[in-house]
């Protein structure tokens, strides 16, 4: 009930963040076609970048508490050391390509080869647990 809660609380902060966001760009771009405002812009980016600045921890607590549901629900994967890692490391870093991925495992594991992480990547991403993301090359996120 508790962790619901949280989930919700975190959604909410998320949306009116991206909502505060899309406004500051708005008044952005008025003042940048308004010459007579044109001092204001630098103040702007500034408040803009100060308040992207909390996006990032509410987008890495989603994705904790994504990695944390799934190692709940999916025992077997939890069981896994590799797969554990892998989910992990999407959670605490994002998206990420295989060869940042086996340093993360290599980083919190002492060990592991690109193979094998390839190879536990494709088994998560039959299960469901991770996609590979859009962007430059193949990375792979947590799904939803």
């Amino acid at each position: 009930m508790a962790e619901d809660s949280v989930s919700k609380t975190l959604e909410e902060l998320s949306k009116k963040l991206d909502l505060i966001m899309k406004r500051l760009e708005a008044l952005e771009m008025l003042i940048l076609e308004n010459p007579k405002y044109s001092e204001l812009a630098p103040l702007l980016r500034l408040t803009r970048a100060g308040v992207g600045i909390y996006g990032e921890p509410l987008k890495l607590l989603e994705r904790l508490k994504r990695a944390e549901r799934l190692l709940k629900i999916r025992k077997e994967i939890a069981r896994d050391e590799i797969s554990r890692c892998i989910i992990q490391a999407l959670a605490i870093r994002g998206p990420l390509n295989i060869s940042a991925l086996t340093r993360q495992v290599r980083m919190m594991r002492g060990k592991a080869s690109r193979r094998i992480i390839r190879a536990r990547l494709k088994h998560l991403e039959a299960e469901g647990i991770v996609r590979e993301s859009k962007g430059y090359g193949k990375t792979y996120e947590l799904t939803d």
